[in-house]
């Protein structure tokens, strides 16, 4: 495949909530696809919305933009995660790594728009938080432009071709493939298992307890991506499955958020609006996450049905 490949894919507008013609690309999915097919149809279409994101973000500094690009890097992870017993393992560690690392890149200037849309929702019940959005601006301001560098030189579109190449390569010269449909249940079957391993975790571990709520995040992403990519050839109807996972996911990731910012205004608090403002803000970041744990246990439970296992997934 050449770099040509990925840009040809990117032609047309993405559908609202699977990038770029992922699903209309999955759509076509039948019973004679081969698992490498799907695999080249799913991994050029979430690439070249990637790239796409890429290309916006040299010529803007949306923050929409970086949380597509964020999210299509996300879902090129789980996609390599699925694949990953029919692949490479050395180099398909070496790819998510990859991806992941690109979204911490994009990431670096996202979370500066997460702690500023928090701080400025709150500005008007604290008007002192005004010297702390201006010192917000100015730390996202240089935020970006390391984002925008970094990113153009890590050179996406290539990283990808290169990444693409190298599975689809794999994957054609394996002696034998599972069949797409038992290949997609056996990995969504995984993924559940998982999620299911972590809500009883996070049960057990109780409301206060953060790190086990963002593996739940995590795991249940996972499983949306996964049955996003091959909901066509799955033998049961999943759509109340992923909006019970988006419903949850919601609240994780406002608590995600809350999280984030409360660490970035912590690590920056000598520099931001003095330290009587920061600790200010730090108070509320930090009472915020205490509610919203507890807002996202209960979802939690609610979505399944009260069960400790996630048997509801």
């Amino acid at each position: 495949m050449s770099s040509h490949s990925l840009s040809v894919a990117m032609e047309g507008e993405p559908p609202p909530h699977i990038p770029v013609d992922e699903r209309k690309a999955a759509s076509e999915f039948v019973s004679t696809t081969s698992v490498a097919d799907a695999f080249y149809v799913l991994a050029t279409s979430t690439g070249a919305e990637a790239i796409r994101r890429a290309g916006s973000l040299r010529s803007g500094d949306d923050p929409e933009i970086l949380h597509k690009l964020r999210v299509a890097l996300r879902r090129l992870r789980t996609l390599w995660w699925a694949y990953g017993p029919l692949l490479e393992g050395t180099d398909a560690k070496m790819h998510r790594a990859g991806f992941k690392s690109l979204a911490c890149i994009a990431g670096a200037t996202r979370d500066w728009d997460v702690l500023r849309h928090i701080v400025q929702a709150e500005h008007a019940m604290r008007p002192r938080f005004a010297g702390l959005l201006a010192d917000i601006d100015e730390k996202r301001a240089d935020a970006l432009a390391f984002s925008k560098s970094t990113l153009a030189d890590s050179n996406i579109e290539e990283c990808l071709n290169i990444a693409i190449e190298s599975a689809r390569r794999h994957l054609e010269c394996r002696p034998r493939n599972p069949v797409l449909v038992d290949f997609a249940e056996e990995r969504v079957g995984a993924a559940e298992k998982v999620l299911k391993k972590d809500i009883t975790r996070a049960h057990r571990d109780g409301v206060l307890c953060y790190e086990t709520l963002h593996e739940v995040r995590i795991a249940g992403k996972k499983l949306r991506y996964l049955l996003e990519f091959f909901s066509p050839v799955l033998t049961c109807d999943h759509q109340a499955v992923i909006e019970s996972l988006t419903s949850v996911q919601d609240e994780l990731g406002k608590l995600n958020d809350l999280v984030t910012s409360e660490a970035l205004m912590r690590q920056h608090r000598f520099k931001l609006a003095g330290l009587e403002v920061s600790s200010d803000a730090i108070r509320f970041l930090e009472e915020e996450k205490i509610r919203y744990m507890e807002t996202a246990h209960a979802i939690l439970s609610s979505v399944t049905g009260g069960r400790t296992d996630g048997q509801e997934f």
